[in-house]
């Protein structure tokens, strides 16, 4: 369980080789305040947009 961002469009979801998978914050991309891989569970986010919008 990730928290928030198990419902959020930002999140990607990033598998590795050996079966891990991890939670990308995509909006590192563009803005250095969001951590790439956030420590889990995240529970509150300001830039939290949940993906039914």
């Amino acid at each position: 369980m990730t928290g928030l961002c198990d419902t959020c469009k930002h999140q990607k979801l990033v598998p590795n080789t050996r079966g891990s998978v991890f939670s990308m914050c995509e909006r590192s991309k563009t803005d250095p305040r969001y951590p790439k891989y956030p420590r889990l569970p995240v529970k509150q986010c300001p830039g939290y947009v949940s993906v039914s919008r």
